[in-house]
C-alpha cells in the first residue's frame, strides 16, 4: 500500500543493519548521510542508493532487501486500534494468500480460525502485539504438517499441492507426511511505527522426526487429541487418522495396549 513506503524503508534498515553486524564475513553496510552502500557477498551485489530514494534501487526498498532474505515478511500498520497487512513480500505461505489478505485486518485474516475466537485467544494476541515496542522484539512458534517438502502451499497453487493429501498412506506417511514450523519473529519499526512479522519455515519428515522419541511421543499425542475443527483447519483431516495410529507405536504410554 502506498503508505507504508516509510515501514519499508525501516524494514530495509534492520534487515541491512543485523546481517551486516551478525555475519560481517558475508555482508556490509556503509552509511554516509543518506548515501549508502550495501555489499552483499553472498549474492555477489554491490549497491550504492540514496537512502529513502526508492529510484536508487533496482526494486522498491521491501521488495530489494527481501528478495536478499529467508522467509516470508509481512508488514503491519497500527491505527484504528488494529493491524492492517498493508505491505508483504510471501513466497513460501502455508495454506493462505497474501493476495487474498491485503488489505484485512488482523481480526479479519484470522477469522477463518475455529474456537479461538470464542476463548477471546485474538483479543488476546492483539492487544499484545499492538504493544510491542521498540528494541524489544518477540518470537513465537506455530506449526502445521504438508505433504511433501513443499514451501508453497499458497491458496493460488492449491492445483499443485492440494491432491498430494489423498495420495497419504501407511506405507508411504513416514516419507511424505512433514512436520511444519514457522518461526515468527515480530518487531516494531522505530520511524513508522508498524510491525515487521518475519516467518521462517522449517520442515522435518516423519521418517526424521521419529528417530528422536520425546518429538514422536509429543507429536502422536498433539494429533490425536486436536479438536475436528482444528485439524480440518490445518489441512490434517484426509491423513490424521493413519498418522496417529503409525505414531502410536512410538508413544509407551500406549504403544503396548491392545484397546
Amino acid at each position: 500500500m502506498p503508505h507504508m513506503q516509510q515501514a519499508a524503508w525501516d524494514t530495509l534498515e534492520m534487515l541491512m543493519t543485523h546481517l551486516s553486524q551478525d555475519y560481517p564475513e558475508w555482508f556490509s553496510l556503509q552509511r554516509d548521510g543518506d548515501q549508502w552502500l550495501w555489499i552483499n557477498r553472498a549474492l555477489d551485489l554491490q549497491q550504492a542508493f540514496t537512502f529513502g530514494d526508492a529510484s536508487s534501487l533496482p526494486y522498491e526498498p521491501l521488495e530489494y532487501i527481501t528478495r536478499q532474505i529467508q522467509g516470508d515478511f509481512a508488514l503491519l500498520d497500527q491505527r484504528e486500534n488494529n493491524l492492517w497487512m498493508d505491505a508483504g513480500m510471501v513466497t513460501g505461505p502455508a495454506d493462505w494468500s497474501i493476495k487474498f489478505d491485503a488489505g484485512m485486518s488482523f481480526t479479519e485474516w484470522h477469522a477463518p480460525v475455529p474456537m479461538a475466537h470464542q476463548m477471546g485467544v485474538f483479543d488476546r494476541a492483539l492487544k499484545y502485539l499492538m504493544h510491542i515496542q521498540v528494541d524489544r522484539p518477540v518470537r513465537r512458534l506455530n506449526w502445521t504438517m504438508t505433504v511433501n517438502p513443499r514451501l508453497d502451499t499458497s491458496s493460488e497453487t492449491f492445483h499443485e499441492w492440494g491432491h498430494e493429501r489423498s495420495s497419504v498412506t501407511a506405507e508411504n506417511l513416514a516419507q511424505l507426511v512433514h512436520l511444519r514450523v514457522e518461526l515468527q519473529f515480530l518487531a516494531r519499526l522505530p520511524r513508522s511505527n508498524a510491525l515487521m512479522f518475519s516467518i521462517r519455515t522449517y520442515l522435518i519428515s516423519l521418517e526424521e522426526l521419529v528417530t528422536q522419541p520425546e518429538w514422536a511421543c509429543r507429536l502422536h499425542r498433539v494429533l490425536r487429541d486436536l479438536p475436528d475443527e482444528l485439524a480440518d483447519y490445518k489441512g490434517l483431516s484426509q491423513y490424521r487418522p493413519l498418522v496417529v495410529e503409525w505414531l502410536r507405536q512410538f508413544d509407551p504410554e500406549v504403544a503396548t495396549c491392545t484397546a
